[in-house]
């Protein structure tokens, strides 16, 4: 009995995502990878899943059909006109404990007067935090969302 519980236990302490946003100047767009713990990636699918358990391995394809609806409602750009620039899903890579996610935003030379929005997480985790590293081209801003700041003005 003693075991269960101890397995129920989390495997960190601590709640954090990664995002680096880099511009390239070639393409225009911006280049983002988002690294995230596998196992809090997972509750969030579970929880928009109906509660059905997801895998990140063993349901690889169902897997990213829910990424995509999850990130569409905890990640983006927002226009002074309050839509939703679209941006792109390319894909996941799972590594030992954690989970890299990779989108792309075409057609953005010029996001004067944006707003950034990360809220991963936010609904598993009172402490969860977001770090995110802007690159454009020798410039670099960090932003750290959290419970009390989920959105920020595009720095670029």
């Amino acid at each position: 009995m003693a075991w269960l519980c101890f397995s129920a236990q989390p495997r960190h302490d601590f709640h954090t995502s990664l995002t680096e946003i880099n511009f390239n100047p070639k393409s225009g767009a911006l280049e983002i990878t988002i690294r995230v713990f596998t196992d809090d990636l997972e509750a969030a699918l579970t929880g928009i899943n109906q509660g059905k358990k997801v895998s990140i391995e063993r349901n690889a394809k169902g897997a990213d059909v829910l990424i995509q609806q999850y990130l569409q409602k905890h990640w983006g750009l927002i226009s002074p006109q309050k839509q939703l620039k679209s941006y792109e899903y390319i894909g996941k890579e799972p590594e030992l404990d954690a989970t890299w996610l990779y989108i792309e935003v075409p057609q953005a030379q010029n996001l004067k007067g944006y707003t950034l929005f990360n809220t991963i997480f936010l609904e598993l985790f009172d402490d969860q935090t977001n770090l995110t590293n802007i690159l454009y081209p020798n410039q670099r801003k960090t932003i750290l969302f959290n419970q009390k700041v989920k959105s920020a003005p595009y720095p670029f």
